[in-house]
């Protein structure tokens, strides 16, 4: 392991923690879901508000995933706050925001991590388009449904949904949405309201994970 894993990573840096035994729950618990209800393989990580823990979480359950034998693919697509490649040490000069704009092959983007059986395409630099726009283009429906042919899983970082439609056009194009919500942060009402948004684009939620402390 690269002496310069980002501390973040605790199923990486402290497999024996409770924290990594934590993740390694939520694995199971998302492994038995997936079984019970035939989901397919697009898992979109979403928070209502920011500094939830939901990018921390999505990295470490790629990384668990990925521990466990599954060819894991995980999609940055916060394309306004991006986080993962500094979880990971890539680049971030090119990634889905170049896909979508065509000035990428996708093949060019996906990065092999440290970590075996886990792949990252970075959010990429800011085009001269609107995230929003570029997260609603048909050319991400056609990429995700490729890559789901090529992956076991594919997790995806958004943006929390306070601030964006964002997520909630990313969860219309995903199999399932597990949302992430930090202890004593988000009200009841809030968590219906986003429920109800998210019926509306029959998005499929698959659980809450709640979060102790800020990520």
């Amino acid at each position: 392991m690269p002496s310069s894993v980002n501390t973040a990573l605790i199923t990486l840096t402290n497999p024996k923690a409770q924290a990594s035994e934590d993740y390694k729950s939520i694995r199971t618990k998302l492994e038995y879901s997936f079984r019970m209800n035939e989901t397919k393989n697009i898992i979109l990580i979403s928070s209502i508000k920011p500094k939830e823990g939901k990018s921390q979480l999505t990295a470490n359950l790629a990384v668990s995933f990925a521990q466990a034998g599954k060819r894991v693919l995980l999609i940055d697509a916060n394309l306004r706050e991006p986080v993962q490649h500094n979880y990971f040490h890539i680049s971030n000069e090119e990634g889905l925001s170049n896909i979508l704009t065509g000035q990428l092959p996708l093949k060019n983007a996906v990065v092999r991590t440290h970590v075996e059986e886990l792949s990252v395409i970075p959010a990429g630099e800011v085009t001269g388009l609107h995230p929003t726009e570029l997260l609603a283009s048909e050319t991400l429906g056609l990429i995700l449904r490729q890559l789901a042919g090529e992956y076991d899983l594919v997790f995806i970082d958004s943006p929390a949904a306070e601030w964006t439609t964002d997520s909630l056009m990313l969860a219309a194009q995903c199999d399932g949405v597990v949302l992430v919500v930090k202890h004593k942060t988000v009200k009841l009402d809030e968590v219906r309201k986003w429920k109800k948004n998210h019926e509306q684009v029959n998005a499929r939620l698959i659980g809450f994970v709640f979060m102790e402390s800020e990520t």
